[in-house]
């Protein structure tokens, strides 16, 4: 016998709930037709006619029904829900892209169930993400310690990666291109700072984003003939106080007068900015400075700050949609989507009309 697919009734006028049940059987009988019919509105609306949906969604609506997800869940073998695993959940960079990822999964029919456990064996529980839950998993990869490609191809539901995009990868891939985005701003701080004079601040050494924009930084300097020293390659961690601690030891050697950062996110970018500020240099007539990821705050900070800018939301939908093809059209070919980023220029690094080297 199937469980049943009932939702409470509307409340009554006096405020108190109705004790009968909406089923999908009152919705049948509400809009005229079988109650397989009305199943395959709510599930493939595409096998029915745009008139008999209108009909049927109409008496949904009336009748205030919702479907009992459980219940569909024993019927269809699938949840609807797709797990997330973070390696962190704070933040604006996080939070951007998991109130992107939500509102796609929610406009295709999906839930998320987000998780860090995975990525912090040490401060949770073992198993790490539970899969029994979720019909298919998103796992933002940033650390190349933890890249396990074989291991995560090799889990018992779809999986779509966010972070990593190697050759010959089974599962499917959502990347930003940091080399790029690295690229043109270095190139835009030596159009008005010679190359000695440029500086990268970046995260610990391992992390998949840092490395890339370092190694895209380092290698725009080489082609203007210069092999950056070892001080011009700075890695810390993606904060505020890094940012901060950097250049406060830089100014105190008298380093950044004349100078171009680059940052490795906007944290380090506004660590840098502030401290600079505490030690009376004005950007960009003493220092040009750059961040990455292009986040909200930069348009708060005084000047404003220039960054490249990484396609959160974009990135977020894309995995999603990777996600989901991969549940409903397993048989499809794998996908690898790399996304453009952008430079931002604004005050922290604009160079006067006319300036340059």
């Amino acid at each position: 016998m199937n469980p049943p697919e009932t939702s409470p009734e509307p409340a009554a006028a006096n405020g108190k709930s109705k004790p009968r049940s909406v089923s999908i059987r009152s919705v049948a009988d509400l809009s005229g037709v079988s109650i397989a019919t009305v199943s395959r509105v709510l599930n493939s609306p595409g096998l029915v006619s745009p008139a008999t949906a209108k009909k049927v969604q109409a008496a949904v609506q009336e009748l205030g029904y919702r479907p009992n997800l459980f219940a569909k869940s024993l019927l269809t073998k699938r949840s609807r829900v797709i797990g997330v695993s973070l390696p962190d959940i704070h933040g604006e960079f996080y939070a951007e892209l998991m109130h992107s990822a939500d509102r796609r999964a929610c406009e295709r029919g999906y839930h998320l169930l987000v998780s860090s456990n995975a990525h912090h064996p040490e401060e949770g529980p073992g198993n790490g993400f539970a899969l029994d839950l979720v019909d298919g998993l998103i796992v933002m990869l940033t650390e190349r310690s933890r890249v396990d490609l074989d291991a995560i191809a090799g889990l018992r539901v779809p999986v779509a990666i966010i972070g990593v995009d190697e050759a010959g990868v089974p599962v499917e891939t959502i990347t930003c291109d940091n080399a790029i985005g690295a690229r043109r701003a270095t190139e835009h701080l030596l159009a008005g700072t010679p190359p000695e004079r440029c500086f990268f601040v970046g995260a610990h050494r391992g992390n998949l984003d840092s490395d890339q924009r370092a190694a895209a930084f380092a290698n725009t300097l080489r082609a203007q003939g210069h092999d950056p020293a070892d001080r011009q390659l700075a890695f810390g961690e993606f904060a505020f106080e890094w940012g901060w601690d950097w250049a406060m030891e830089r100014i105190a050697a008298g380093e950044l007068t004349d100078s171009a950062i680059l940052a490795a996110n906007d944290e380090i970018a506004i660590g840098i900015a502030n401290a600079a500020r505490e030690r009376g240099l004005d950007m960009p007539a003493d220092l040009r400075l750059v961040g990455f990821d292009d986040s909200r705050i930069c348009s708060l900070l005084r000047p404003e700050l220039s960054s490249v800018r990484v396609p959160v939301p974009d990135m977020a939908r894309e995995a999603v949609d990777a996600l989901i093809r991969r549940l409903e059209e397993p048989d499809s070919a794998t996908r690898h989507a790399r996304l453009p980023t952008s430079l931002v220029i604004r005050d922290s690094s604009r160079l006067p009309v006319g300036g340059g080297l």
